[in-house]
């Protein structure tokens, strides 16, 4: 398991109670408990949650070289829910696809308990710190 020591802190993981289990250029995986106050009204994790997750993963993956990136911001997500969530664990396996001069692309697969619970994908706009920017990693 290789987690860079430079992983920032976010507030919103701690909220969510995102862990980041897993971290290697283009990949990463990150986890979360189910717990009620992630449901909606039905009982079932919110769609949001898993779209932050989404999120989350990815952007996380792009933050890690803050040498090189001086910030991202999401430009389109979307994520496609496959089953519903009512316990366990929540994980998603995110990667980075494309990574190009102002954008980069990338995907997540959602699990609950191991079973594909929803997928998802999302392009971020880049900025970069000033002569750092490298298209291959």
């Amino acid at each position: 398991m290789a987690i860079p020591s430079h992983a920032f802190y976010s507030p919103f993981f701690e909220l969510l109670g995102i862990k980041v289990d897993y971290y290697l250029y283009p990949r990463a995986r990150l986890s979360l408990l189910w717990n009620k106050s992630l449901t909606n009204s039905l009982g079932i994790v919110h769609g949001g949650v898993i779209a932050s997750l989404v999120d989350a993963a990815l952007g996380y993956i792009l933050l890690q070289n803050r040498e090189e990136i001086k910030g991202i911001a999401t430009i389109e997500a979307k994520v496609n829910y496959l089953k519903t969530i009512t316990r366990g664990t929540i994980v998603a396996e995110a990667e980075i696809i494309h990574k190009g001069s102002f954008m980069a692309y990338g995907q997540a697969q959602i699990y609950n308990d191991g079973e594909l619970a929803a997928i998802g994908s999302a392009t971020y706009k880049l900025t970069f710190n000033e002569g750092k920017f490298n298209r291959s990693e």
